[in-house]
């Protein structure tokens, strides 16, 4: 913060004796503003910038707080300027997977309170009852691709040790109550 405060010293002094020592008017504000921009693309001017970044103290100075972050979201997705700009940034593909990925754990701790609530699951529930939605399901099942998984998926299954043993125990249960009921 002290080179910020030093910046602006050297750059009201400068101001101050152009001014000082002679009759002439004062410079203008487009005069003042033209001296500090050029001050500011010099070498020293970037280095100065450049080491205010580098400060700590700087650097939590800049750093926005929640309501402040809050308020310019809001601003932005509600205004017709600002949903543009969104959809913009949502067409860069790095910058929607970074947004995903940090909205991860939020919007799955969101779908599982949703999935609590009695209201969304009979909405849920709705929707997959409509007929159209129905028909799409069906048509999936009746594909090639579809059936080929089915396929896969039982000759994986049947493949298990486990499903063997499963299937031979209750084979043999199948075959004990028989004999019972036989006797």
């Amino acid at each position: 913060m002290a080179k910020v405060g030093s910046l602006v010293l050297c750059v009201c002094l400068l101001i101050g004796l152009a001014g000082c020592g002679s009759q002439q008017k004062l410079p203008s504000y487009q005069e003042n503003k033209k001296m500090v921009l050029d001050m500011l693309k010099t070498d020293d001017g970037k280095k100065v910038f450049q080491d205010m970044l580098k400060d700590r103290e700087f650097k939590q100075a800049l750093v926005l707080d929640d309501e402040a972050v809050r308020k310019t979201l809001i601003q932005t997705l509600t205004t017709e300027q600002g949903q543009k700009l969104w959809q913009k940034m949502l067409q860069d593909p790095d910058f929607s997977e970074q947004l995903a990925k940090t909205m991860e754990s939020e919007n799955e701790k969101l779908l599982k309170q949703m999935m609590k609530d009695p209201g969304y699951q009979g909405m849920m529930l709705d929707i997959l009852k409509t007929p159209e939605l129905q028909q799409q399901y069906l048509g999936l099942l009746r594909t090639k691709p579809f059936r080929q998984q089915i396929d896969k998926s039982i000759a994986e299954l049947m493949a298990s040790p486990l499903f063997k043993k499963q299937l031979s125990d209750a084979i043999v249960d199948t075959l004990k109550k028989e004999q019972e009921k036989q006797q």
